[in-house]
């Protein structure tokens, strides 16, 4: 069992590093790719979230080797790592907790991995749906290098309820973005895949006062992308993204349909890296973690 890996495809855009905590995610959205990467049909993925068997104890031996680099393992790809569950941290001692001699179930395990990674000073990102649910595990973030992280497609939560059925509604995780930053926390939004370009441009538009970062990506692999008009909708975003004042990436799918002259311009902002964010942080990886 390999608890933290390097991110391959587009994913890599996102994170040089990750770590998948759970398998299957309850929120069932109708875009989700992780299915088909799994090898899982969408209704047994769909179907429940299971903490990964052994994934605690590898975290554990893998940790040191990432301390005190600028890597950040984002949390989590292939699921939410906020998914439903019973109420398994009040019952642990911090000690049983990162020993790990009380087995975690549900998203109390996230604790448990956000503490271990701190403990090893390995900078994280929190990416969820979750919402407000999340918020629980703010002060773990707020005391390590970590980030917290939301995708965010709609500002009409019926079609929040259309796309992503289960997961948290849109006011609950703009709640969840803006005590992150009122805490301290850096924050990012993950404007992927837009499903409809005039509510993700007024997601920019409106909450870049509490959004440090934005990350933004096009819909692929669904019928509805081919009705999208991306060379007219990718300037726009780009345009939006850049008068936020905020630091942003327009992934590279979206960048593509870019007008020449400008696709050089897809990463912005304050202090922005030259390039993807795993880029960036290449250097940082142990040599024999690096791809």
């Amino acid at each position: 069992m390999q608890a933290i890996y390097e991110p391959r495809g587009a994913a890599r855009e996102y994170a040089p590093l990750a770590c998948n905590l759970y398998r299957g995610c309850v929120h069932g959205c109708k875009y989700c790719y992780s299915p088909a990467t799994l090898r899982m049909s969408r209704e047994e993925f769909h179907a429940s979230s299971r903490l990964r068997e052994g994934v605690i104890e590898a975290l554990k031996r893998e940790a040191p080797r990432y301390g005190g680099g600028a890597a950040h393992v984002l949390l989590c790809f292939t699921s939410d790592p906020y998914p439903p569950s019973p109420s398994w941290f009040a019952e642990a001692t911090q000690d049983e907790r990162l020993r790990g001699t009380s087995p975690p179930t549900g998203s109390e395990a996230t604790r448990v991995a956000l503490e271990i990674l701190a403990a090893h000073d390995v900078p994280v990102e929190v990416l969820t749906k979750a919402g407000t649910r999340a918020a629980r595990d703010f002060d773990v973030l707020a005391r390590m290098r970590g980030r917290f992280a939301t995708t965010l497609l709609f500002t009409r939560d019926e079609d929040r309820a259309t796309w992503e059925p289960n997961a948290a509604p849109v006011e609950d995780r703009i709640d969840a973005i803006r005590d992150a930053h009122r805490r301290g926390i850096p924050t990012w939004v993950s404007v992927e895949p837009i499903i409809d370009p005039e509510q993700a441009l007024a997601l920019i538009e409106t909450l870049s006062d509490v959004v440090d970062e934005w990350r933004i990506g096009k819909l692929n692999h669904h019928p509805l992308a081919a009705t999208i008009d991306w060379a007219a909708w990718a300037p726009r975003l780009l345009d939006a993204a850049q008068a936020s004042g905020r630091r942003y990436m327009i992934k590279d799918a979206l960048a593509a349909y870019l007008p020449p002259g400008r696709r050089e311009q897809r990463f912005g902002g304050p202090e922005a890296a030259c390039g993807h964010p795993s880029q960036a942080a290449a250097a940082s990886l142990p040599l024999d973690a690096r791809g």
